[in-house]
């Protein structure tokens, strides 16, 4: 392992969280008082259950820069990036960011993180991020494109493009090393 960048979030994904657990127990507790045993409170109570399930194990944790590969560590979920693969990543401003619409995913419930729609560009976007700021945009060889937060951006794009760097010299030394035994 060569590096880890951890996320934290900030004051307001941590209110947004707060808010959005006390209003889901309030109208847990709510259909519980009004539907006693009913169907429709069993169902809610089901549903919200699972869903924030699925969300809390989908929480972007760290990113982790390996020898030849990029991580992004969820509870439950890695996404991988083979270095070589990454065609390019730069700091995206806040300001860009405000054309990406939830399409799957939260949007403040510890953090930002799915699939969103960017309306500017018209395309379907991957985001892991603990905070709506520090955006860095990785885009791969097949255009596809995901971003995450990171507070030291310009340090981990630095490091990801020194890693793949070396990670093409060595596969050109090694090109030429078989190049030269036949």
């Amino acid at each position: 392992m060569i590096r880890t960048f951890n996320y934290t979030f900030n004051r307001k994904t941590k209110f947004r969280t707060s808010i959005t657990l006390i209003f889901v127990i309030i109208v847990a507790v709510a259909l519980y008082k009004l539907y006693m045993g009913g169907f429709f409170s069993a169902w809610f109570v089901s549903l919200i259950a699972a869903l924030m399930a699925l969300m809390v194990l989908s929480i972007p944790r760290r990113i982790v820069l390996l020898d030849d590969k990029l991580e992004i560590q969820c509870l439950l979920d890695i996404t991988e990036f083979d270095i070589r693969e990454i065609a390019s990543m730069r700091k995206v401003p806040v300001k860009d960011m405000r054309w990406a619409i939830r399409i799957l995913g939260a949007a403040g419930f510890f953090g930002y993180y799915g699939k969103f729609f960017n309306l500017k560009e018209f395309e379907i976007i991957t985001i892991y991020a603990s905070e709506w700021d520090n955006f860095v945009e990785i885009t791969d060889i097949y255009d596809s494109r995901t971003y995450v937060s990171c507070r030291e951006a310009d340090n981990l794009i630095n490091t990801v493009m020194q890693a793949k760097a070396l990670c093409e010299e060595q596969d050109e030394t090694s090109e030429n090393e078989l190049s030269e035994a036949v």
